[in-house]
């Protein structure tokens, strides 16, 4: 039998029933074809309390999430999902303002940002981890400062999952912070700059050195039906051979990205595994 692998899908969901819909997708065996869901998005927008604000915080508010996201964490979806045998996180991104992922320079601020997703992200919503898109940060990066975050996070969720969604960060692959560094804090990313050959993306990951890398069974490939791959069925049968972990879609709220998942998930496990609700 081919081995199981790592099927994670990204989902901005609209409602809770296609939130829900996600542990619908059974393969052949009747078990949940897809393992992860990361609700897209929390939105680190601001440098005082809540750090996660609606709409990036534009109009400014004080609410932590857009009220979909607000609705399914709140409602019962994410235990849901969990009874199904899923593993939910919560996407944090960056929300264009100064501060972000990477902008961190004082390790007080970032174990205020690490307990705070701690106390008023996992724990308050009984999520398995939080996933990160560092991304779209109008503030200074620096290369210690997602190790660092990740490192305080890593220490008060011992248990649970840290991922990232990875593109174009290398550098930070390649520092060290106080003997800390960001593979070793990771559980695993899907990298997401989609369309290229597998072994461009994901090979590099691997390859930063004792301490830097992450392994192959760490990194997923992600998928997404707006930039597509020319031979999804070549890539899966490259992950396959190569020990990788698996794959992530993007945007599954939409059919292209489902079709597409169902795609994926008969390559890797072969025809009929790709099985809808209902």
């Amino acid at each position: 039998m081919v081995r199981p692998g790592l099927m994670t899908a990204y989902i901005d969901p609209q409602t809770s029933e296609q939130l829900r819909n996600v542990a619908g997708y059974t393969l052949a065996n009747g078990e949940p074809a897809i393992n992860v869901a990361c609700i897209f998005a929390g939105n680190y927008a601001s440098s005082e309390l809540p750090y996660l604000r609606a709409n990036n915080n534009k109009p400014p508010t004080a609410k932590p999430f857009n009220p979909n996201i607000q609705q399914v964490l709140s409602d019962g979806s994410v235990q849901y999902l969990q009874q199904k045998g899923l593993k939910v996180l919560l996407t944090v991104g960056n929300g264009w303002s100064q501060v972000g992922w990477s902008e961190f320079t004082s390790e007080a601020d970032a174990m205020n940002f690490a307990q705070y997703l701690k106390d008023e992200v996992v724990d308050k919503y009984g999520l398995d981890g939080i996933d990160i898109d560092d991304e779209y940060s109008e503030g200074t990066p620096n290369y210690c400062s997602l190790i660092m975050v990740t490192t305080l996070l890593k220490q008060i969720i011992p248990d649970k999952m840290i991922t990232k969604a990875l593109w174009s960060d290398h550098q930070y692959f390649r520092s060290n912070s106080n003997g800390h560094t960001i593979a070793a804090n990771l559980t695993y990313g899907s990298e997401m700059s989609y369309g290229r050959p597998p072994a461009e993306r994901l090979v590099p990951y691997t390859q930063f050195g004792p301490g830097n890398s992450l392994t192959p069974s760490q990194v997923s490939l992600g998928f997404w039906a707006g930039q597509p791959s020319p031979t999804p069925d070549q890539d899966v049968e490259w992950l396959l051979k190569n020990g990788y972990a698996g794959v992530m879609i993007f945007a599954f709220q939409e059919q292209s990205n489902i079709d597409l998942m169902g795609q994926l998930v008969n390559d890797w496990y072969g025809p009929g595994n790709w099985n809808p609700p209902g």
